[in-house]
């Protein structure tokens, strides 16, 4: 009974073996000026993807040709993210009055948003203790 007992505990165990936490950086390009902050959200499953982050940052842009924010030890796995320039600070995605946005966003892969945010398998990333660094240019 403890045999059996002892590999059903190591069988739950197995899958998280060898699965290290990651730092993942995120570099990101193309400021159109520094005031306000860049806002990022990490999403681990297409029912969450832009409804409930995973995880977020908000990094102040001290530097108009790039900046980078680092997630601390997050699970490896699929992830997408998307970013925005929060000009005003008011941490809300500011749109026009035909819900266009006048803040610049992107998202990872640089998928493209043509009528609406990317999708989330375009935006999907992979990271891992070997993929852990990112780019995306914001639009």
């Amino acid at each position: 009974m403890k045999t059996i007992i002892l590999l059903l505990a190591l069988s739950y165990e197995l899958p998280s073996l060898g699965q290290s936490p990651v730092n993942f950086t995120l570099h990101v390009k193309n400021f159109a000026h520094q005031e306000g902050l860049l806002r990022v959200s990490l999403f681990n499953s297409e029912g969450a993807y832009l409804k409930e982050s995973f995880k977020d940052l908000h990094e102040e842009i001290a530097n108009l040709e790039a900046l980078s924010v680092t997630f601390e030890g997050i699970p490896s796995g699929a992830y997408a993210i998307s970013i925005y320039h929060d000009e005003n600070g008011n941490g809300e995605l500011d749109t026009n009055f035909m819900g266009i946005p006048t803040e610049d966003y992107a998202f990872s892969n640089n998928a493209p948003s043509r009528f609406g945010p990317a999708s989330y398998s375009e935006a999907l990333i992979e990271i891992s203790n070997t993929n852990n660094t990112h780019t995306i240019k914001l639009n």
